[in-house]
């Protein structure tokens, strides 16, 4: 693993652990790819945050539902597709909010507004994904996304 990706992975994970201490939740340790959440609550509610730093400067939540390997030739369930069966909330971290919304209102929201939903996928080498290394996603406007959510307030996370 290269520098740069394991400092990635190194500056993620301490953004993690600081979301888990601020909010009074366990972070799941040793987490592997396909894992569906990233805490539990005291309450046990199971938790998937997601870091989506760029969505200033778009004004849109990525949310992913599949990735790739092979340069799109086959593409396997991640993301979303992955924790909407075993997580209970889904947040949405950046540097102005953090947004919370259950898991069902998610699923709802991309029901009622599929058709309407842009869907994307990542450029390579985005967050140093090798070639052939692509993930597809909706994009959500946070706009939309706000009224689904069960709570949103100011980020206790700031970006370094």
């Amino acid at each position: 693993m290269s520098g740069d990706v394991r400092d990635f992975i190194g500056e993620q994970n301490r953004y993690e652990r600081a979301l888990a201490k601020s909010m009074d939740w366990e972070f799941v340790d040793q987490q592997s790819k396909g894992s569906c959440y990233d805490y539990i609550a005291p309450d046990g509610t199971k938790i998937e945050a997601k870091f989506d730093w760029d969505s200033i400067k778009t004004g849109n939540h990525y949310l992913e539902f599949a990735q790739t390997s092979n340069g799109g030739k086959t593409w396997i369930p991640s993301g979303f597709s992955l924790s909407a069966d075993e997580a209970d909330l889904w947040v949405v971290v950046n540097e102005e909010w953090m947004r919370t919304l259950t898991v069902d209102s998610v699923k709802k929201m991309i029901t009622e507004n599929r058709s309407n939903l842009k869907i994307t996928q990542t450029r390579a080498g985005v967050n140093f994904n090798r070639p052939g290394q692509l993930s597809k996603a909706y994009l959500i406007p946070f706009d939309l996304l706000d009224n689904y959510v069960m709570q949103k307030m100011p980020s206790p996370i700031k970006r370094e």
